[in-house]
């Protein structure tokens, strides 16, 4: 006959307290919380910090950073409230996805509730992680859900980066791999590339070289940096030996965490001279970036009470600084001065200038030429070849790659600081309205405080343009119903796929107008008057294959017979469509608010 549930419940209790821990640990939290309520004494077994500890291991794996989560881990478990900490986190996720699932489904509110969600930092990474990389091809919203999660995780990327630029400019520690990095989290994105995880790897190039050379801490400083160099070089981590497949000017090469992580390994002198730098100091080497023109060096300097060649300095040279030139990115070997300072002369450098270009240049002046760099880069790609159709890791955006150049120009002024900042803003907010509208609380964070005590006309316009963003999220868009012959005669729904007859590229329609409303200057200029059916022609907003939002005449698109779009259109249509519709031939509206009748 088999045992009653009270017996098998008697016969689970007659096992000692250790088994019963053990057993939980086989337990979902779920399970856990119903095992403890069977009994006081499961009660109190399932209420031990371990226990709830591993839940919140398991459970999640990253962590905002007011949870110190290291440190926890460090401590005893009962100092911390485990089971609390657990609850926090499981609250947090479900009130994210209440607001995830909201903003999928309307317009209204929507940039409120992507900041809301935003704010809770990494303690949504993993969640906004799943419906970014795992909603499936054939989920109902699949475009709309993607495009939202990427454009979560991209500002909380973007905010990061900006704290780390602001932390500069305020003169606070922050380190040269960490403000560098910073580009690294505008280009990439969505991606889960972390600033943690190129630290976490020049912590491995330093302890491998360490361990091929068990002597190396005997050596002296110019022959550990000579030393770092070989080890880089021969690792294909510095440099650009890809210059047949890979220009110089490529906008990969301004990264550091393509030339770490993503074959071919390249990079411009300024990021291998980065790299050598972070992974020297780990090292025990001073070495710096210098501020050489047209092709950064390293300078490396010797310790106060030593030479170069590890030799007690003289007590009448103790206060003389003597340093060492690399150009890891051509060579492993030492670089004499004078070599240097004859290209500076062949250059036309002014003398008074030779000891400034020879030193080391301090972190504002590295990031301010990354983002010249970047803006030279950007500009020679739009120049000589198209958008690649792909964001993937071999080509960083190129739009997010212009839009942090105009955020670190903002952040970190020079001394025309002001001048400048006013030049950036309005490019800064054309880009947030046309790229990035996720991104208006930012820009009343970071933005806001540089003009307060500056200029009030420029606080005032920026206060308005805010305002009427923010009112307009509060509110419901104002339909276009097709309820009148003129928009009824428009020809073409939102979600449409089309070729532009004229230019050839393709695009997707996310907006109508009966007939032209653009302002008469725009008219003129693109000489909407010469079309055969002039402005009173229906114009639509499209979105076109390079990201950008055009306004075209009706006349001038074309449906292609092809079908589904390239996959560029489909990554970038989310922000206004839930999915393509194979059977329909279009793209399905998530903006039904704004058109009813499409």
């Amino acid at each position: 006959m088999a045992d009653t549930p009270h017996e098998r419940h008697s016969q689970l209790l007659g096992l000692p307290d250790e088994l019963l821990q053990s057993i939980t640990d086989y337990l979902s939290p779920s399970s856990t919380v119903a095992f403890g309520s069977t009994c006081k004494r499961c009660n109190k077994i399932t209420d031990e910090a371990l226990v709830w500890r591993r839940h919140c291991e398991e459970g999640w794996w990253f962590w905002h950073e007011r949870h110190d989560w290291r440190k926890k881990l460090r401590e005893r478990p009962a100092e911390t409230e485990w089971r609390q900490l657990y609850k926090e986190r499981r609250r947090i996720d479900f009130e994210t996805e209440k607001l995830f699932e909201a903003l999928l489904n309307t317009q209204q509110h929507r940039l409120q509730r992507i900041e809301t969600i935003a704010n809770h930092g990494d303690d949504v990474r993993e969640l906004l992680l799943v419906h970014q990389d795992e909603t499936p091809d054939d989920a109902p919203d699949v475009l709309a859900r993607r495009h939202f999660a990427n454009a979560i995780l991209g500002r909380m990327n973007r905010k990061l980066a900006l704290e780390k630029w602001s932390r500069l400019q305020r003169q606070e520690m922050v380190s040269l791999e960490e403000v560098l990095g910073s580009f690294d989290l505008f280009a990439m994105s969505g991606k889960s590339a972390r600033l943690n995880d190129i630290a976490k790897e020049f912590d491995y190039l330093a302890r491998e070289i360490r361990e091929e050379d068990p002597k190396f801490n005997d050596l002296s400083i110019r022959a550990r940096a000579i030393r770092v160099a070989e080890y880089l070089r021969k690792k294909g981590l510095v440099g650009n030996s890809a210059l047949e497949t890979v220009d110089y000017h490529a906008l990969r090469n301004n990264y550091i965490s393509m030339a770490l992580f993503v074959p071919p390994h390249t990079s411009l002198p300024l990021q291998t001279a980065a790299i050598y730098c972070a992974v020297a100091r780990r090292l025990g080497v001073n070495a710096k970036p210098s501020n050489y023109p047209q092709h950064v060096h390293v300078v490396v300097e010797a310790p106060r009470d030593a030479t170069l060649d590890g030799k007690p300095k003289l007590p009448d040279s103790a206060g003389e600084l003597e340093i060492m030139h690399l150009d890891p990115w051509n060579t492993n070997e030492e670089i004499p001065e004078q070599q240097l300072r004859q290209r500076l002369l062949l250059m036309g450098a002014p003398s008074h200038l030779l000891h400034q270009h020879l030193g080391a240049a301090t972190i504002i002046e590295i990031v301010q030429r990354t983002a010249r760099n970047i803006m030279n880069s950007v500009q020679e790609a739009r120049r000589s070849e198209p958008q690649p159709g792909d964001n993937d890791d071999e080509h960083p955006e190129r739009e997010a790659a212009w839009y942090s150049m105009l955020w670190a120009l903002m952040v970190l002024g020079g001394a025309n600081a002001l001048q400048q900042r006013r030049h950036c803003l309005p490019y800064l907010q054309r880009h947030v309205q046309q790229y990035n509208p996720e991104d208006l609380g930012l820009i009343q964070d970071f933005v806001i405080p540089m003009f307060a005590d500056k200029d009030l006309r420029d606080l005032e316009d920026l206060s308005r343009y805010i305002a009427a963003v923010r009112a307009a999220d509060r509110n419901l868009p104002p339909p276009s119903p097709r309820d009148s012959d003129a928009t009824r005669a428009v020809r073409y729904e939102v979600g449409t796929a089309f070729l532009h007859k004229r230019y050839g590229y393709a695009g997707i329609v996310i907006g109508w107008d009966a007939q032209c409303a653009a302002e008469q200057d725009w008219i003129r200029d693109m000489r909407v008057d010469s079309l055969p059916r002039g402005r009173t022609q229906p114009f639509y907003n499209v979105l076109a294959d390079d990201n950008s939002i055009r306004y075209v005449a009706e006349e001038n698109i074309y449906i292609s017979p092809a079908g589904k779009p390239p996959p560029s259109l489909l990554r970038m249509a989310g922000r206004w469509f839930k999915r393509w519709d194979e059977g329909e031939g279009k793209f399905v509206s998530n903006i039904v608010e704004e058109y009813p009748d499409d």
